[in-house]
């Protein structure tokens, strides 16, 4: 029997991927930018941005490994599941201090208030 095409275009999730990267980029910003910079002030506004495109990222290159990751056997397929966990790799650090600063910032209410 003849194969068909199932209609998928393989190609839509690659470019949702590279589309999500300067996401992932503004999610691997510094939480306090304070810190970051040597100092050691509260920075009220800096882990809700961290926050938002973090987790945001880190949904989307987690779906994408696993999706991805399914069809082990295929190495393009492979290789693209090993950049989308390095990526996760390189947000969950990154996300885990942006909400120990929220929490440090709902600690002091005076300052961010």
């Amino acid at each position: 029997m003849e194969e068909r095409s199932s209609g998928r275009r393989p190609w839509a999730g690659y470019a949702v991927l590279v589309l999500a990267l300067p996401i992932a980029v503004l999610g691997l910003m510094p939480a306090n930018e304070y810190k970051a910079w040597g100092g050691g002030g509260v920075d009220c506004d800096g882990p809700g941005p961290v926050l938002f495109f973090g987790t945001a990222a880190l949904a989307v290159y987690l779906a994408g490994a696993l999706l991805n990751g399914r069809h082990f056997r295929k190495p393009a397929r492979l290789l693209i599941s090993a950049a989308c966990v390095l990526v996760c790799l390189a947000l969950v650090p990154n996300v885990v201090d942006a909400v120990r600063e929220q929490r440090l910032n709902d600690l002091a209410p005076e300052t961010c208030g």
